[in-house]
C-alpha cells in the first residue's frame, strides 16, 4: 500500500526543542510526495528550503569528487522512537488539563460521540488513540484506515462528498460533533450537531470566536478570499482582521512577522481549513485546531450553554453566493508563469484606467498590506509567490455586487477567480462584466483559456 502521507507530528517535535521533517503528498496523488521541514520558528520559507536543497546538492557532489570536504565522516546515530504514542498522549494531556472535568478528569470526552472522518489518510489516530482513550464514543466514524489510492472520497475539508459522508454519519448516530481531516493532517473542518459543514469561512469565524475568548482584542490574519461578513464577524468580537495574500504559508508567516513587530495575532488560518497558532508554535497543525474545538464543546456542556459549538456562529453574516472559476494557462507550460502573471497584472491596470466601470481594488485590511494583497510596506516585507489582487463592483446606484479575488496558482498553470456575491445573481453579473468588458476586451483569451466563465454566464 503506498505511503501517502505521516501524520502531523511536528507539535511534538518543537514542543521537545527539535527540527523535523514530514514527508506528505497531501491530498495530491501518492506519486507527488514532498517534504515539509520546520523548527522551533514553525515551517520553513521557499528560500529557507532552496537553501537546504543547494547545501544538500554541494554535499552530494562533494561526496562523489571527493573535492570539498564532502567524506563520509562518523556515520549518523539512527534511533526508532515511537512518535505517534507521544504525539497522541500529547493532545490529550492538553483536553484533560484544559477541561478539568471537575469528576472524571481522566475521561473528560465521556458521554460525548464525536464521528471521524479520516478520508483514508492519517487521520485515523485520532480516533483511537486521542478520543476513545478520553471516553468518546466514536461509532459511526469513517475510512479510518490509510490508503493512499483514496478508495472513497478525497481527503479534504472542503471535499463536498467527505462533507457529505460526515454529516449524514453525525446525524445518523446523533453525534455531538463531526471532525473531517485532509490527509496528513495538517487541516481539518468539522460538523455541528445539527449536521451543519463548519469549514472555510466557518470555521474561521468558529475559532475566532474560540481564540478571541482566550486573547480578547487579537489579530486574525486570514487570505484575502474571507468574506466582508467574516470581517465584521470578527470586528464584533472585538478583534482585528488581516487579510492577506492567498497561501498557507504567507498567512502564516504575516502573523510571524506582526507578532514580531508587536501586534498581538494568535491566530491564523486561510479558508482552506489549513489554521496556525501563536501558542501551537505557528504550526499548521489540524488535529490540534479540532482539539480546541473539542474542549470549547466541552466547556460548554459543563457551563450548561445550549447549542453545541455551532451556536458561536450563528450571526456569521455568509455572502449570497460564492463561486470558484478556473482559466488555464495556454501554450508552452515554460511561458505559463509570465503570461499568469501579466493577465493577473491587466486585471489590475485596467481598473486603475478607469476600463472597467465600477469596480474598486481593494486594500485587503490594515497590517500594512497594499496594491492589493500584493506586497507589504513595512521594513520586512515577505517574498512575493504569486501576483493577485482583490476588487469590488458596485452598480450604477453605488450599492456592492460582490467581491473577486483573482490570482495566479503557485503549483499549476492557471488563474484562479474567487467569486463573492452579496445577493443572488450577482456571480453571474461580476463574470458576465469581467468577460465582456476585460477578458475579451483585453484579447487575455488569446492564451487564457476562459471556457469555464463563459459556460457560468450562459
Amino acid at each position: 500500500m503506498p505511503c501517502n502521507a505521516c501524520v502531523s507530528l511536528v507539535n511534538y517535535y518543537v514542543r521537545i526543542g527539535v527540527a523535523c521533517m514530514q514527508m506528505t503528498a497531501s491530498h495530491l496523488p501518492y506519486t507527488r510526495n514532498g517534504l515539509k521541514f520546520f523548527t522551533k520558528r514553525g515551517g520553513l520559507t521557499s528560500g529557507d528550503v532552496e537553501n537546504i536543497c543547494d547545501r544538500a546538492a554541494h554535499k552530494y557532489v562533494a561526496r562523489k569528487t571527493g573535492v570539498g570536504g564532502g567524506g563520509r565522516g562518523t556515520p549518523p546515530v539512527v534511533m526508532r522512537v515511537d512518535l505517534m504514542s507521544a504525539y497522541a498522549q500529547h493532545l490529550r494531556d492538553i483536553i484533560k488539563q484544559r477541561v478539568a472535568h471537575p469528576t472524571h478528569y481522566d475521561t473528560p470526552l465521556r458521554g460525548f460521540k464525536v464521528v471521524v472522518n479520516a478520508g483514508n489518510g492519517c487521520g485515523g489516530f485520532f480516533t483511537w488513540d486521542v478520543l476513545e482513550k478520553l471516553g468518546a464514543d466514536t461509532t459511526g466514524s469513517l475510512h479510518l484506515e490509510p490508503d493512499g489510492r483514496f478508495p472513497n472520497h478525497i481527503p479534504n475539508p472542503e471535499d463536498a462528498t467527505a462533507m457529505s459522508l460526515t454529516r449524514g454519519a453525525v446525524l445518523a448516530q446523533g453525534a455531538d460533533l463531526g471532525v473531517v481531516f485532509d490527509t496528513d493532517v495538517d487541516r481539518s473542518g468539522v460538523v455541528d450537531a445539527g449536521g451543519a459543514a463548519i469549514n472555510g469561512d466557518r470555521l474561521i469565524a468558529l475559532m475566532s470566536a474560540i481564540v478571541l475568548g482566550e486573547h480578547p482584542g487579537t489579530m486574525v490574519v486570514t487570505d484575502a478570499r474571507a468574506s466582508d461578513g467574516l470581517t465584521r464577524f470578527v470586528e464584533s468580537r472585538g478583534g482585528r482582521h488581516c487579510l492577506y495574500r492567498v497561501g498557507y504559508r504567507n498567512v502564516i508567516d504575516k502573523g510571524v512577522q506582526l507578532n514580531a513587530d508587536g501586534v498581538e495575532t494568535h491566530l491564523m488560518m486561510e479558508t482552506t481549513g489549513h489554521g496556525a497558532l501563536k501558542e501551537n508554535y505557528f504550526l499548521d497543525d489540524g488535529a490540534y485546531m479540532v482539539v480546541k474545538i473539542i474542549i470549547e464543546m466541552v466547556r460548554m456542556k459543563l457551563a450548561g450553554v445550549e447549542g453545541g459549538v455551532g451556536s458561536l456562529i450563528r450571526d456569521l453574516q455568509e455572502p449570497a453566493e460564492s463561486v470558484l472559476l478556473r482559466m488555464d494557462v495556454m501554450g508552452e507550460p515554460k511561458d505559463a508563469k509570465e503570461r499568469a502573471t501579466h493577465a493577473v497584472e491587466a486585471f489590475k491596470n485596467y481598473i486603475q484606467e478607469d476600463k472597467l466601470f465600477g469596480w474598486v481594488l481593494d486594500d485587503c485590511g490594515d497590517c500594512s498590506v497594499a496594491e492589493g494583497c500584493l506586497m507589504d510596506t513595512n521594513n520586512d516585507p515577505i517574498d512575493v509567490d504569486a501576483h493577485m489582487y482583490r476588487a469590488k463592483l458596485y452598480d450604477e446606484n453605488q450599492r456592492a455586487v460582490g467581491m473577486v479575488h483573482i490570482r495566479q496558482s503557485v503549483h499549476n498553470p492557471n488563474i484562479a477567480l474567487n467569486m463573492q456575491s452579496y445577493a443572488p445573481g450577482g456571480c453571474k453579473s461580476m463574470a458576465k462584466d469581467l468577460l465582456e468588458r476585460f477578458l475579451l476586451a483585453s484579447g487575455l483569451n488569446g492564451f487564457l483559456d476562459i471556457s469555464q466563465v463563459e459556460k457560468f454566464v450562459q
